[in-house]
């Protein structure tokens, strides 16, 4: 799968992009440190066609991964949200080695990056915009 390299020091990161890399998300984001546990923040419409294959390839590379869906719509940008993700998070017992995985753009995007960052002061947070799946 081609992947391009964001070369910030640090703060670096690897894009993956091509056919089939939903199937490689388990492998790329367990590449990137095997992390304890993720959860897979999406909306009902893009869960309903690519939630079940981001938690696949997640539990196939050995990650333990739930999912939550948020609602679309900017106006769902709110602190009630990022409360609902966290929710989530504790649920799914995601401790400080953990991931949020953002499945599509926009607020989704937004609202599951915000909510990496602050939780546990920061957990991994990769994104996965569904405009390129």
């Amino acid at each position: 799968m081609p992947e391009v390299e964001v070369n910030l020091g640090e703060r670096s990161y690897v894009i993956s992009i091509g056919p089939g890399a939903l199937s490689e998300l388990g492998h790329v984001i367990s590449r990137s440190g095997a992390p304890t546990g993720a959860l897979v923040v999406s909306n009902p419409v893009v869960a309903r066609y690519y939630g079940d294959a981001a938690l696949g390839s997640l539990r196939s590379a050995g990650v333990r991964a739930e999912l939550t869906c948020v609602p679309a719509g900017e106006r769902f940008k709110t602190l009630k949200t990022v409360r609902a993700i966290y929710d989530a998070l504790l649920e799914a017992r995601v401790d400080r080695k953990g991931a949020v995985v953002a499945l599509g753009g926009g607020v989704v995007g937004d609202i599951a990056g915000f909510a990496a960052a602050a939780y546990l002061r920061g957990i991994d947070f990769h994104q996965v915009p569904t405009t390129l799946l």
